[in-house]
């Protein structure tokens, strides 16, 4: 055990700094080693006050663009976007029907690459096949 050691644990608990702050006068005059700065106390109240408001005004007025704006916006955009599928859908469905297979696109080996066949269906189609889009000869 180093020396430092033994003198620290050998000391009396009186003698130790720490234990003095904590006596009986030291607790009793607890109000001379802390003063209150009224000006400071009430200076940091108020601002905690006014952040207060601030959180709470800045959440209402998110809140409120979020309630009036974003949510009208989106329900706008669902419904372009519905009325844009449709449509493409309805040239889709008019492709198919005239559709030529010498005018088709070129299939690549690389693109349908087949090592087992899929467990629904015939097999071949993936699970985002759709007749009107996908066109695969086998």
């Amino acid at each position: 055990m180093s020396s430092l050691l033994r003198a620290r644990i050998a000391r009396p608990l009186a003698a130790r700094p720490s234990v003095q702050l904590f006596t009986a006068a030291a607790r009793r005059n607890i109000h001379e080693i802390y003063t209150v700065d009224e000006a400071k106390a009430k200076a940091f109240i108020d601002e905690e006050v006014a952040v207060e408001e601030h959180a709470g005004a800045t959440a209402g007025l998110w809140y409120k663009i979020s309630l009036f704006l974003a949510i009208p916006l989106c329900a706008a955009a669902i419904y372009r976007s519905y009325g844009m599928e449709k449509e493409h859908i309805h040239h889709l469905k008019h492709d198919a029907e005239h559709y030529d297979e010498d005018s088709a696109p070129n299939e690549f080996v690389y693109q349908n690459i087949r090592n087992k066949d899929f467990f629904w269906g015939d097999g071949d189609k993936t699970a985002f096949w759709s007749d009107l889009a996908n066109h695969h000869k086998r």
